[in-house]
């Protein structure tokens, strides 16, 4: 029985997203660098999530540049590091370009996102040097070359605008409306405050939480805040058993390659299976990254108190938008 084409190329994907994450594992292994093995292995993951899918120049292109953005946003937090409220300003200006691109330009969505994630993190202290910067670019490195060598075997070409027709169609004005622009770095903003006086352990991955679940269409958005936060207690519930009862990193080096073979088949719409794979990715990663200092456990039950608090707040401000475009629709009937 002869394989579809599509499922051609989630085999292909998923076996370029184990090498992704495999390979940085085996260099940290090899060097006794734990930082590889969670900066690299997210540079490389980030590379093939902007991959666009067209022919090899276009992709180096694409994510050099989207690499480098984020590396320039992460300056940005290293900047503002000991001054929670200067940190506010380059939160508030991320999360506000990153709330203009439509679900369409998802190229530059997912980037500006991740330079408002580099930001956050930077900030809170949990990558601070120009060696991290090194590693990760090392992995984005990693991950073009994986993307550009999978072309042949069927990870070839896609479908949607190409970055460039992105940027264009963006400097012409197709952007999400104002209100909308407003809305997501407000949200960002209360709900990363709350976490800061809450004493959360990580209040960067709150703010991020909310970048990635708010979206410019209602019906998805109320649909992203369940199974955003169905996946998340999935994967920190797989997670548990895993990084309570393994300390060796070559069986948690096998599950996160399992798991990543997964990750083409839940881009592909299945909004929960996707949080419950990188957050199970994610958790390991960073439990292996800290074995040395005996792992980190603490970070299961904050990624769920985080991700309550985040998709609560996202809800919070779907409501309200609902409300006031209904206000308005309403004003419109009237004087007509």
């Amino acid at each position: 029985m002869p394989i579809s084409p599509q499922t051609r190329d989630f085999m292909v994907r998923g076996v370029l997203y184990l090498l992704a994450m495999c390979i940085p594992i085996a260099v940290s292994r090899a060097w006794n660098k734990p930082d590889i093995a969670l900066l690299g292995a997210l540079g490389a993951l980030f590379a093939l999530f902007i991959a666009p899918r067209y022919t090899a120049i276009p992709r180096v292109l694409c994510i050099g540049a989207g690499g480098l953005l984020v590396c320039l946003a992460a300056a940005v937090g290293v900047f503002t590091q000991g001054n929670n409220n200067l940190a506010l300003v380059p939160l508030i200006i991320f999360s506000w370009i990153a709330a203009l691109p439509r679900p369409d330009q998802a190229y530059l969505s997912l980037v500006v996102k991740n330079m408002a994630a580099a930001a956050l993190l930077t900030h809170f202290g949990m990558t601070n040097s120009l060696t991290a910067a090194g590693i990760y670019m090392s992995g984005l490195a990693l991950g073009a070359t994986l993307s550009v060598l999978g072309i042949p075997f069927g990870s070839g070409q896609g479908h949607g605008a190409s970055p460039f027709e992105e940027f264009r169609a963006f400097t012409s004005g197709a952007t999400n409306d104002r209100l909308y622009g407003v809305a997501v770095p407000l949200t960002v903003l209360l709900c990363t405050l709350a976490a800061r006086n809450l004493n959360f352990s990580h209040p960067a991955w709150v703010g991020l939480t909310v970048l990635f679940v708010m979206h410019s269409d209602g019906a998805t958005e109320l649909r992203r805040i369940r199974d955003r936060a169905l996946g998340t207690v999935l994967g920190v519930t797989a997670a548990a058993p895993v990084v309570f009862n393994i300390q060796a990193p070559l069986p948690l080096a096998g599950c996160i390659g399992l798991a990543a073979l997964f990750i083409p088949y839940a881009q592909a719409g299945h909004y929960m299976q996707f949080s419950f794979i990188i957050t199970f990715i994610v958790l390991l990663l960073v439990d292996m990254a800290m074995l040395t200092t005996g792992g980190d456990i603490s970070l299961l039950g904050w990624r769920l108190i985080d991700t309550i608090l985040a998709c609560g707040g996202v809800l919070v401000a779907n409501l309200t938008l609902r409300l006031i475009a209904r206000a308005k629709q309403q004003t419109v009937i009237k004087q007509n």
